[in-house]
């Protein structure tokens, strides 16, 4: 009965160590609920800011065919820059986009966890 019993007070005190991680990560990501919230406001500007940027690139790309044919070697050059400019601003809003995906990744460390699941477990193997 004095095993069952013991047993019992290890399982108890892992539930309560346990409690307490799940307590400090709350504490940590309610720190971080306002960087998580403005990320995700900046990954939803940088899906409508895409759809526009891809038309955009889209109507360029459409008329290459159109200004060549015409031979104006001004004129291409111009759509050159054009779709140059196009394509950076829209390379610059993917960025914008995995930059705050990382922000909301980022905001508690995977290995700060997983530290704290590798002691809780090293602390239970010690007990017993």
């Amino acid at each position: 009965m004095s095993s069952k019993l013991a047993k019992l007070k290890e399982i108890n005190a892992q539930k309560k160590a346990l409690a307490e991680q799940q307590k400090a990560l709350r504490e940590q990501l309610d720190a971080t609920k306002d960087q998580r919230k403005e990320a995700r406001k900046v990954q939803a500007e940088a899906r409508k800011a895409v759809r526009d940027q891809k038309a955009a690139l889209r109507d360029l790309s459409a008329s290459i065919y159109e200004v060549f044919s015409k031979g104006d070697v001004a004129a291409v050059h111009k759509l050159a820059d054009q779709i140059s400019e196009a394509g950076a601003a829209l390379a610059a809003t993917v960025r914008n986009f995995a930059e705050a995906g990382e922000k909301i990744d980022g905001v508690v460390d995977e290995d700060e966890v997983e530290s704290a699941d590798v002691e809780a477990e090293t602390e239970s193997e010690d007990d017993l």
